[in-house]
């Protein structure tokens, strides 16, 4: 398994992770989309399986924007 799959599903267990609070999690989320397309299989997971509705709207906006090729960088 490559180091990057490795880094997206830590993330994704980060995210999906109930005993962390709610910033950690969602930093997770957003290191995600630095694997930009590799990281909608993980984000859509994301979405599916948390129980937070502010992580799904999270997950599903990134998943949009990459789709759309726009930037999801939190800098611009």
């Amino acid at each position: 398994m490559d180091k990057e799959k490795i880094a997206m599903i830590v993330l994704e267990g980060i995210a999906l992770d109930g005993s962390r609070v709610l910033v950690e999690r969602q930093r997770a989320i957003d290191a995600l989309t630095l694997f930009h397309n590799s990281a909608i299989p993980f984000l859509m997971n994301v979405e599916r399986k948390t129980d937070m509705v502010v992580l799904k709207e999270r997950s599903r906006l990134y998943i949009q924007r990459i789709q759309e090729g726009a930037s999801t960088s939190m800098t611009l």
